[in-house]
């Protein structure tokens, strides 16, 4: 009887003991899910305010976004205008290449802007102004039929009087139209800078650059054009894959992971 005693003692002081240690363990527990609500809330607070900043830089991305291309195409007809009259202030003037630098003996006429080449450098062009635009016409004509006109031993270049800006058009198709004509293909530019291809199913003409290169790809000539340039050319309705902008999907990939997380903040709710 007494050793049965002295086992219930045992077990009791041993129940006690295990009993204390539960107690604790669950003591800490609380403790820490205390602690890990408190963070999931103010997890939650910042995911919700991470939530408004995100529709707001969503709301401000797209109005910036109509904002720079409204801008881009504004510059873009502004530069177009000013290229146009300086063209028509051009019409009456004749640009005559290669010859040798020295004093213009001719009235209205003068060297390009710009300061005297080296020796070893191309002369500056020569700028003449008539004054019926019809006798610089019948000039260029006479000169272009001639094919060839030599002057002090050189053979010397006439054509119009551009812009700064359609000469820098005409240069960049002026490598296009190498290109094509290396592989067999007649092409021509036209003013102010369109280009003119004449293929088996017909003659083509792209009034830019830009709306060429579609088909300059296909016939395997190599084109860069700058992305500013197709800005001022992408449509208010042209969206990437899906229709809609890079920024937005963007957003729309966080905010969803947004959600999830709310969503299993709730399943920890219900759980706890």
């Amino acid at each position: 009887m007494a050793e049965i005693l002295r086992e219930l003692r045992e077990l009791r002081k041993e129940s006690q003991s295990e009993f204390s240690d539960t107690r604790a363990s669950l003591t800490r527990l609380e403790t820490s899910v205390g602690d890990l609500k408190e963070r999931m809330g103010n997890l939650e607070q910042r995911t919700e305010e991470a939530e408004g900043r995100i529709s707001a830089a969503e709301d401000a991305s797209q109005r910036n976004e109509r904002v720079l291309r409204y801008l881009l195409r504004r510059e873009a007809a502004l530069t177009n205008q000013c290229d146009d009259l300086q063209n028509r202030l051009r019409r009456n003037n004749l640009r005559i290449y290669q010859i040798p630098e020295g004093n213009c003996k001719i009235e209205r006429a003068h060297r390009a802007l710009g300061l005297k080449p080296a020796d070893s450098n191309p002369p500056r062009s020569i700028i003449v102004r008539f004054l019926d635009y019809t006798v610089k016409e019948a000039v260029l004509r006479k000169a272009w039929m001639q094919k060839q006109v030599v002057f002090q031993g050189k053979t010397i270049y006439f054509d119009q009087d551009y812009s700064p800006e359609v000469q820098r058009k005409r240069a960049r198709l002026r490598g296009v139209i190498k290109q094509l004509k290396d592989k067999g293909i007649q092409a021509k530019c036209r003013f102010p800078a369109q280009l003119r291809i004449d293929l088996e199913s017909g003659v083509k003409t792209f009034p830019t650059l830009l709306d060429a290169v579609p088909m300059l790809e296909e016939l395997g000539v190599s084109v860069h054009v700058s992305e500013r340039r197709r800005w001022t050319r992408r449509s208010p309705g042209r969206r990437g894959p899906g229709g809609i902008t890079e920024e937005t999907r963007r957003c729309w990939v966080i905010r969803r992971g947004l959600e999830n997380l709310r969503l299993k903040q709730a399943i920890y709710k219900v759980m706890f």
